[in-house]
């Protein structure tokens, strides 16, 4: 990859997904909060970004599998890989983190007051999320799909107008990445306590999935289909 820092951290990640463990290690937001070169990187998070270039390029020089080319799938195809593959995870995960966490909180609370706060905002997320999917999947979506496939349009033609909904959507992810990193932080990131049982340790590693698979969903949507989407509207509109 060229010119790394010259590109902001969403657009590595764009680039090629592996490097998301990069900034995964060193807990810097690259799906909100990835709209920053890595010279900023240093000012937030203090990493050096020699530091980084140097695990980025180590990762893209490994024998790991690449992931797929995100970026260059088509709008339609992109839509519909994140409603059949992170809709339908955060939908079936939600009911079974819901009873760990219920279960949790009710036998180790007392020790671990943090796991009352922890399913508190973990089932206003579930809730905020469930409508969230649901407006993307009923009105944003079927208009990106149109958009994808669209020719210029003929005069008196509607727009699609979908910059004020996109502001919107990603607002309320800035908001579900926040609370995550709450409960990030409740739980010393997902750390398994010494007096833990097997309901609990499953329930943090689940809760980390969680968010590990909600970083990918949201910088899939803030970083490469939004983007291609209000470029794609411009196009076929100017």
């Amino acid at each position: 990859m060229q010119n790394i820092k010259n590109l902001t951290i969403a657009e590595i990640v764009a680039k090629d997904f592996r490097t998301s463990d990069v900034f995964r290690k060193h807990q810097i937001d690259f799906c909100c909060g990835g709209k920053i070169s890595l010279l900023d990187a240093k000012k937030q998070y203090g990493i050096e970004p020699e530091t980084l270039i140097r695990e980025i390029n180590e990762v893209l020089d490994s024998n790991a599998a690449a992931t797929h080319a995100y970026n260059e799938w088509d709008l339609d195809f992109l839509a519909d890989f994140i409603e059949r593959t992170h809709h339908q995870f955060v939908r079936n995960e939600i009911p079974v983190l819901d009873a760990y966490l219920n279960k949790i909180a009710a036998v180790h609370g007392e020790n671990h007051p943090e796991l009352h706060e922890v399913k508190s905002l973990f089932q206003a997320s579930a809730k905020a999320l469930l409508a969230h999917m649901e407006e993307e999947e009923n009105l944003l979506f079927p208009k990106i799909r149109l958009l994808a496939n669209a020719e210029k349009p003929e005069n008196g033609a509607k727009p699609v107008f979908i910059d004020h909904t996109i502001t919107k959507l990603i607002g309320e992810h800035e908001t579900e990445g926040d609370r995550f990193k709450e409960i990030a932080q409740l739980t010393a990131q997902y750390s398994i306590p010494e007096d833990a049982c097997n309901t609990y340790m499953v329930a943090l590693s689940k809760l980390a999935a969680f968010e590990q698979d909600l970083h990918q969903h949201i910088h899939l949507e803030n970083n490469i289909l939004f983007p291609k989407a209000i470029a794609r509207e411009s196009l076929i509109l100017q």
